[in-house]
């Protein structure tokens, strides 16, 4: 089991792990990874470039390390167990919870900003945001993947802030297309 987290960690891979075990999957092991977040418009909540690289490459040095212990015979447990499960009870659902429990209604899009390409549209899991007379526009069920604020060309798309501060797409991680 493979999780990543962005801003703060809870247990990822053992709430995959329990729902997969539901479903008869057996779970040898896991591995948490803290990645860089998809948040665009919250300043408060955005790392350098520079610091965003550290994450990544120290998660690929964990990468290697779990694949090593995989060739050895020794399997990761980490982010699967109980101090792990009560990390993301205490500091995640619990606060985050009722948060989650319905959807957004909160995506903003700039009318005067927006350039009709529809790349938000193409995007939205949810099929959130439709096009008419060539122009954006968002309904209430945004589960807040980040996907249009951070894909829109024109940034006319914030969800938490005012403005786009930084898109984030793993492009800006990928060697040579950054």
């Amino acid at each position: 089991m493979i999780a990543t987290m962005g801003l703060f960690s809870g247990d990822g891979a053992g709430v995959l792990a329990r729902l997969l075990k539901k479903y008869g999957a057996k779970i040898t092991g896991g591995l948490h990874l803290k990645m860089p977040d998809s948040i665009a418009d919250e300043k408060v909540l955005k790392r350098p470039l520079e610091k965003n690289m550290e994450l990544v490459r120290r998660a690929e040095e964990k990468i290697d390390k779990a694949v090593l212990g995989i060739k050895n015979g020794k399997i990761s447990k980490d982010g699967i167990g109980f101090w792990c499960h009560m990390t993301g009870l205490f500091g995640q659902r619990l606060y985050f919870g009722r948060k989650a429990e319905r959807y957004s209604d909160k995506v903003k899009i700039d009318g005067e900003k927006c350039v009709g390409c529809g790349k938000c549209a193409g995007l939205c899991p949810m099929k959130n945001i439709s096009l008419k007379h060539r122009l954006a526009f968002a309904g209430d069920t945004c589960t807040m993947c980040y996907r249009c604020v951070n894909t829109c060309p024109a940034k006319a798309i914030t969800l938490l802030g005012k403005r786009v501060i930084e898109q984030g797409t793993i492009e800006k991680y990928l060697p040579g297309k950054g």
